[in-house]
């Protein structure tokens, strides 16, 4: 009787099974610290921006809602200076200042972000330094 070497069917289908129950808890996790990267970005320019704003409200007496106002060379996605009172589009988030001191960054829909969290806003105020989100998902895994 000749022994044949190789895997049984049973055997395959396992390994199939484990590689699926890992895919199915790492992948997720992948797109949640994808997104918290995209988090601290954001952040970065909530830094930036709360810096030249302070130095406008010295300077004013008061912050400011139109980009051309800042003493910062705050770019678009295309490389175009942002002026203005509209939305400054960056390639993860479009970003808009209030005259309040409140900046909002509202992530594009490209890249596509993870379903778990879709389209949300980051609500940054200047003024208390607190951050918030507009979608559940947002608070309880980014912030």
């Amino acid at each position: 009787m000749k022994i044949r070497g190789g895997f049984t069917l049973i055997e395959l289908l396992v390994v199939v099974l484990i590689i699926g129950i890992l895919s199915s808890v790492a992948i997720p996790q992948y797109f949640k610290v994808v997104e918290k990267a995209r988090m601290a970005e954001a952040q970065s320019t909530f830094s930036t921006v709360k810096s030249a704003q302070s130095r406008v409200q010295a300077k004013n007496g008061r912050y400011t809602n139109n980009w051309g106002d800042l003493d910062l060379a705050f770019t678009d996605r295309n490389g175009v200076a942002c002026a203005g009172t509209g939305g400054c589009a960056q390639k993860i988030y479009t970003y808009l200042l209030d005259a309040d001191g409140t900046v909002y960054a509202t992530r594009n829909p490209i890249p596509t972000p993870a379903t778990a969290y879709g389209i949300y806003t980051i609500i940054y105020d200047i003024n208390s330094g607190s951050t918030t989100c507009t979608q559940a998902n947002c608070i309880i895994d980014l912030l």
